[in-house]
């Protein structure tokens, strides 16, 4: 019996499909045989974070090729890129990241693999003990990097106000940095040293100085008169008479009163309303000089009246000593005399001075007793 072309044909197209199918399945077969031949199983740990994972390649290098993983001039690999690896293989990776400082205003940039502020600290030996940071010393630091301000410990010396000057440790970087991180306020008068926006450094001294400005009403405040004087030529000089006595004026004024730690430092008027003038004294102030009276002795006094004046018991030379022994107005009026020295007698004079000498010695006239041998 024979076969109808077009059966035959399509029993011989059945064969050749499946014989087809045969080697294509033997052929993924072989594919995936040598797919897991050439995978291998190694650990990868990435910025601290393993995984389990299969991947092709002979050398670390080419793991992470396949991986997808660039490594970039400051990343660490280990072990090396150029290591074989094998099942089993651990390989870890830490990621270079630019950590960008700023401390105490001085800018500088440190390449770390550290993922943590403390980590990377610790990596570029500075830890900045007792300073003040940007961002808290467990925080993640990105890829991408991470600016971190740094303000530094220093110690000053601080004083406010009356208080005593203290020495402290403080991370500022200005004076007003000082002022806020140690709660003092200042005052809308008060005055600060440096300046507060003036950069603070080890070894500086910051004084608060409290101002306080008030204003103080005073109502009949005294206002004092001057003396007119007039010259007579017919009193003898050092002679005064009062022509009119003075008499002072009223005023209502205001003060600013300016004072800094306490103590009153400044005062000036505000404003002044004179409610009554001042009246100025007049006095006639003698010019006639009195004639040089030489009268002398043979006693001790009359000696040491011609070495003090020359033996004029008269002479008032405007020095503030008057009369033979040069009595000074003070002492004169001391030992119980009137008016000055040289308007009185030799006789006077003699009897105030042996009241002197008894009280205090000769030392009232050191020069001419030690000149005359008297002590």
């Amino acid at each position: 019996m024979r076969i109808a072309p077009s059966i035959q044909s399509l029993l011989h197209s059945r064969k050749l499909l499946v014989a087809l199918s045969a080697v294509i399945a033997l052929a993924v077969a072989g594919t995936t045989l040598g797919y897991a031949s050439l995978s291998k199983s190694v650990t990868l740990t990435l910025d601290g974070k393993s995984s389990e994972v299969s991947a092709l390649g002979g050398t670390v290098e080419e793991v992470l090729a396949s991986e997808g993983i660039e490594i970039g001039q400051y990343d660490e690999v280990a072990p090396s890129l150029d290591t074989e690896v094998s099942d089993g293989t651990a390989i870890t990776v830490a990621f270079g990241r630019p950590l960008e400082l700023n401390v105490d205003g001085k800018e500088s940039t440190h390449w770390v693999t550290a993922t943590s502020v403390d980590g990377a600290l610790s990596q570029i030996g500075r830890r900045f003990v007792g300073a003040e940071l940007s961002a808290s010393r467990s925080s993640t630091i990105r890829r991408s990097g991470m600016s971190l301000e740094v303000v530094t410990p220093k110690e000053i010396r601080l004083a406010v106000g009356a208080g005593k000057t203290r020495k402290l440790d403080v991370a500022a970087l200005t004076v007003g940095d000082v002022l806020s991180e140690l709660g003092i306020k200042v005052g809308q008068h008060d005055e600060v040293t440096p300046r507060v926006g003036k950069k603070i450094k080890s070894g500086d001294k910051v004084t608060v100085t409290r101002i306080k400005i008030v204003r103080k009403s005073i109502d009949g405040e005294k206002i004092s008169f001057d003396t007119v004087e007039r010259s007579d030529a017919s009193m003898m000089e050092g002679d005064e008479t009062v022509v009119r006595a003075g008499k002072p004026g009223l005023r209502d004024v205001v003060y600013e009163l300016r004072y800094e730690n306490g103590k009153l430092v400044a005062r000036k008027v505000v404003s002044a309303d004179v409610t009554r003038k001042a009246v100025d004294a007049v006095v006639k102030v003698g010019t006639k000089k009195a004639a040089p009276v030489f009268t002398s002795g043979n006693t001790v006094w009359d000696a040491l009246a011609q070495c003090e004046s020359g033996g004029n018991w008269g002479t008032n030379t405007g020095n503030g000593y008057y009369g033979g022994l040069q009595f000074s107005a003070a002492t004169w009026a001391s030992v119980g005399g009137s008016g000055l020295p040289h308007q009185h007698s030799r006789e006077e004079q003699i009897k105030r001075g042996k009241i002197l000498q008894a009280r205090a010695g000769w030392g009232q006239w050191p020069h001419c007793t030690a000149k005359l041998g008297l002590r």
